[in-house]
Formats: structure tokens, sequence, C-alpha cells
């Protein structure tokens, strides 16, 4: 995940994330919220700017219609570029806020030994799964469930095969109480053939 440069150097360090202060990251954080404000006016004014095309098309000839409507599409393209951007940044956002609450439990963290798991975590993989996880605006316990996902995914990057996918998804479901454990029994059970029943009953 890109981030600012002088913030980037700071991911170069081993113990990166031990020697990075709440203060260094709340700077960057604003300097982020800086440029996304400044790309949603840049978004605004060429909203406003194909409106104003729009309008300047009504009751015109074909041909000048043409041309506006190139110049529209053409605003369209930028503004899809600047969409792109902006959410990119809302995603660094987002995750540098989560390490700045992470930074701020990590006293806690340490006590459970979540840390040194967080530690081991490769700096762009956790900024990368702390831009996808929302942590709730309340205690600290009533997170730490999110904190274990995130290094629990992190632990499962191991390439499994459909017929294991497909049993864990069973388990899933049954702990979700989306089936009961007979109707999974039922599903995992080997099928056999009417045919293959007929050639068991020969051989017996």
């Amino acid at each position: 995940m890109g981030i600012g440069g002088r913030f980037k150097r700071v991911f170069g360090r081993k113990d990166w994330i031990d020697s990075v202060k709440v203060e260094e990251l709340e700077r960057e954080l604003i300097r982020i919220e800086n440029q996304i404000s400044l790309i949603g006016k840049e978004i605004q004014k060429l909203e406003k700017k194909k409106k104003e095309l729009f309008q300047e098309g009504i009751g015109k000839s074909d041909v000048e219609k043409l041309l506006l409507a190139e110049k529209i599409k053409d605003l369209d393209a930028e503004i899809k570029m600047k969409l792109r951007e902006y959410n990119r940044m809302m995603k660094q956002r987002r995750a540098l806020s989560n390490l700045i609450r992470l930074k701020k439990w990590e006293a806690r963290l340490k006590e459970t030994g979540i840390w040194e798991k967080i530690k081991s975590i490769e700096p762009e993989k956790l900024m990368e799964a702390l831009s996808n996880v929302q942590f709730e605006d309340k205690a600290f316990e009533t997170n730490i469930d999110k904190i274990n996902e995130i290094l629990g995914r992190e632990a499962m990057q191991v390439e499994v095969d459909e017929g294991t996918k497909e049993i864990l998804e069973l388990w899933e479901k049954v702990e979700k109480s989306e089936l009961s454990p007979e109707v999974v029994e039922e599903e995992l059970s080997v099928k056999i053939e009417p045919e293959e029943e007929e050639k068991e009953k020969e051989t017996i």
C-alpha cells in the first residue's frame, strides 16, 4: 500500500512497529486526509463542469452537441481516474487510523501476547489487512476478535484444494447455524450410484 515518503522510510526498519510513534502516524493521517479533501473538491468541480456543458448543449445543433458530448466524456474519464485515487487514499486512511488504534492498545496487546504476532507480519501486508477491517469505537475487548481475525487470515496463507475448501465452508455453515450437523454428515457421506450398488451385491 502506497504511503508518504517520510513514513515509508519507517517501514524499512526491522523494529518499525515498535519504534514508530503515534504522533508520526497522526501527522501522516492528517496529510492523507488533506489529500482526500483536495481530490474531493477537484471531483466536485469536474462534476459541475459536466452539468454546465450539458446545459450548454440544450437547443444546440447536432454538430455542436457531438463536440460537447466528447468534452463530457473526457471529463467522465478524468473523474473516474480521480475517484480511483480517492478510493486508494481512503483505504490508506483506514489502514493508518487502525494502526494508530493498535499503537494505542500496544501495552494491552503485549499482555495478551498478540503484539508479537502483529510484529511478525510484513508492514505492507499488515497495512493491507488493516485497510479492510473496521474496528468498533468501543472498549478494547470488543475489537480483540477482529485483531485475531487479521492474524488468522495471515496464518491461513496456505494453498488448499477444492475438497478442503468445501469441508471448511461446511464447518463454517454449521458454526453459523446455517446447516445442521446431520445435513452436513449426509453431504459428506460417499454417494454410491445404483449401478455400483448392484455390482457390489453381485460380488457378495
